[in-house]
């Protein structure tokens, strides 16, 4: 009664329009007391106890990457290698989105700054082109979903933080369901701009332009593969990577962004202050998140969950948990829905003997269809003021993408495999 008394606190706080963190700890402080808990140092404990985790250090160290990465004109070059190499197909440059999209998403890992970055190039050149704003929108926002399923990720190290799971089998286990979303996005697009004649067939294909394309993409193409591949090989740990990573971006951003004109030294001090205003929002959240999971826990809510599911077989429950998860992301933000969600379904996840790096993938999953859905949709909501339509007229036309998304969704669920078969090689 009491964590369900909490939860029902906490959406009645966030409908009436209070921040999410003050949110959290106000249910939290709720719980605290029904449960007869007055002290306050209980409660300061349970937050700072959220952030004593190593691993979290590698969040600010994404973030700072992701912004040096964006500021040193790494979209540019990620969107002329893209496009040419579909520029001899009908619909070149829908295609070209979705691919700069898919590679700058194993650069960034960030779905919002992405949809940003790319949509701000792209959507503008697709209607000048001819294609409908509602479609430039619709392509723009859900290739973006990719970024925070495929390494670098701070959603996986949240979760990687919150559930206990190797970060680095999470990375591996992300790459095929990203890739996997990204390739049939692209095949939807390909067929709808084949079907409604959009765009044009620019020129044929050019091996030299793309070589020069290419050489010119290399250096931030490098970025995933330090990450994984340094990982993966033994040579650091994920926090390591992170600061390789971000160090990597800060001599990019110099030595190329700076000498290639697209960012000064306000431009890198401004990339500084926006990782650390958005690191102070991701660690808040976290140590709040952390006491909200402190009370449901000793509220027995998960245990509750897990015996009232216990009737069910496992595929019954794995399609509720997806339900559960999609109406997560579909009012929450990701980093809160995740650290939520993990807190109640987890112990769930576990009495059912499902893998706990393929529920993660499966969460993240769930949660980014959710950056594209009423009534949040973020990234919907981003891409309809770029195009210069309403929010609903953006929703209609992402329709067949967020179908698409859920069809991804259950073949992440039942076909485990998707996801267990990289992080099987180690």
């Amino acid at each position: 009664m009491i964590g369900g008394a909490v939860l029902l606190s906490f959406l009645a706080l966030l409908l009436t329009g209070i921040p999410l963190v003050f949110s959290l700890c106000l249910a939290a402080l709720l719980g605290t007391v029904l449960m007869g808990i007055p002290s306050l140092s209980v409660v300061s404990l349970q937050i700072f106890e959220g952030l004593n985790s190593f691993p979290l250090v590698a969040i600010p160290l994404f973030l700072l990457m992701a912004q040096l990465m964006t500021v040193g004109g790494v979209t540019n070059a990620l969107v002329r290698f893209a496009t040419s190499l579909a520029g001899h197909i009908r619909g070149s440059l829908a295609l070209g989105n979705v691919t700069a999209s898919t590679l700058l998403a194993g650069v960034t890992g960030s779905c919002l700054a992405d949809t940003t970055a790319i949509g701000s190039i792209m959507i503008p050149a697709m209607i000048e082109e001819g294609y409908p704003p509602a479609f430039a929108g619709a392509v723009t926002a859900a290739a973006n979903i990719v970024g925070p399923i495929v390494p670098p990720s701070t959603l996986i190290v949240i979760y990687g933080f919150a559930s206990g799971a190797s970060i680095t089998s999470m990375f591996l286990a992300g790459i095929v369901p990203g890739l996997l979303l990204s390739l049939s996005f692209g095949v939807l697009t390909y067929l709808k701009s084949a079907r409604n004649g959009y765009g044009a067939m620019n020129h044929g294909f050019n091996l030299k332009v793309t070589l020069l394309a290419l050489i010119e993409a290399l250096p931030a193409l490098v970025v995933p593969a330090l990450i994984v591949a340094g990982v993966v090989g033994g040579v650091f740990t994920v926090s390591e990577s992170a600061a390789a990573a971000a160090s990597y971006a800060l001599l990019y951003t110099i030595g190329i962004g700076m000498a290639r004109g697209h960012v000064d030294w306000r431009g890198i001090a401004q990339a500084f202050r926006r990782t650390a205003n958005d690191t102070g929002t991701v660690i808040i959240m976290v140590g709040a998140s952390n006491l909200l999971s402190w009370v449901l826990a000793r509220s027995q809510l998960p245990q509750q969950v897990a015996a009232s599911m216990m009737g069910f077989s496992q595929w019954e429950t794995l399609a509720m948990i997806n339900v559960v998860l999609l109406i997560f992301g579909m009012f929450l933000e990701p980093a809160p829905a995740l650290l939520l969600a993990c807190s109640i379904l987890l112990p769930l996840v576990r009495s059912l003997g499902i893998d706990i790096i393929h529920f993660g993938i499966m969460m993240i999953v769930n949660l980014q269809i959710g950056v594209i859905m009423p009534p949040h949709g973020a990234s919907a909501l981003i891409c309809s003021r770029m195009a210069g339509i309403s929010f609903e007229r953006q929703i209609q036309a992402l329709v067949p993408f967020i179908l698409l998304g859920l069809v991804t969704v259950i073949l992440v669920t039942y076909v485990p495999f998707l996801t267990l078969w990289l992080p099987s090689l180690l």
